[in-house]
């Protein structure tokens, strides 16, 4: 199987996904990322939170503790990643030329404008493919008035280890957000695991889905 997954930041894909991830790369099926922006960004109040230097090596190294070596990284803005013709097509080359079995995308609801975006835009741009998933949204985003619905299960019980390591080696985000980022993460996966039968799990809400028979 060919999979894509699809990102606005550095980290958002190992926090979304990474167990997922990992399995299918473990298990022999063929994966993808792009990361929408450089994923560099500052506060409102010119505080510097995540160099270009940082997010780079950050980000390159999260995606191959996950086993993830074709990657690709665009340069649309972070914070202002639009929903439009430029996106579309931007993702649209990629897929087109990819033909992926699988897509991994934002949820259409997350309350970070750079998640929405990039989840309209994969939408838009996926419209010829039949398989999307959209990953649970992780606060501080996703705390949306829209509800998030776990329809699709993947047990990560083996791969949790390298997902928590991976979203460490973002460095500059593990200091932003404190240890208990990681905590609640591995909290959130083990709560989806007891909900379908497994200790570790990572949910996703169904676009839409092309079974065969």
């Amino acid at each position: 199987m060919k999979i894509i997954a699809i990102g606005a930041h550095r980290d958002d894909i190992e926090l979304a996904c990474g167990g997922t991830l990992a399995r299918a790369i473990r298990n022999g099926h063929q994966v993808k990322c792009i990361v929408m922006s450089q994923s560099a960004y500052k506060n409102y109040d010119g505080t510097v939170l995540r160099t270009e230097d940082e997010a780079n090596t950050e980000g390159d190294t999260a995606l191959r503790l996950l086993g993830v070596k074709d990657f690709v990284v665009l340069d649309f803005p972070n914070k202002n990643i639009p929903y439009d013709g430029s996106t579309v097509e931007a993702i649209d080359k990629i897929l087109v030329e990819y033909k992926p079995d699988l897509i991994f995308t934002h949820w259409a609801f997350d309350t970070h404008q750079d998640h929405m975006n990039t989840s309209l835009a994969s939408v838009s741009a996926a419209r010829y493919f039949n398989s999307i998933l959209m990953y649970e949204p992780f606060p501080p985003s996703g705390r949306s008035y829209h509800p998030y619905r776990p329809q699709v299960y993947i047990d990560i019980s083996d791969d949790m280890e390298i997902k928590k390591k991976s979203i460490q080696a973002h460095t500059s985000q593990l200091k932003k957000y404190g240890a208990g980022w990681i905590e609640s993460i591995e909290g959130r996966a083990r709560m989806r695991g007891n909900e379908c039968g497994t200790k570790y799990a990572e949910s996703f809400e169904l676009v839409r889905y092309n079974m065969e028979l």
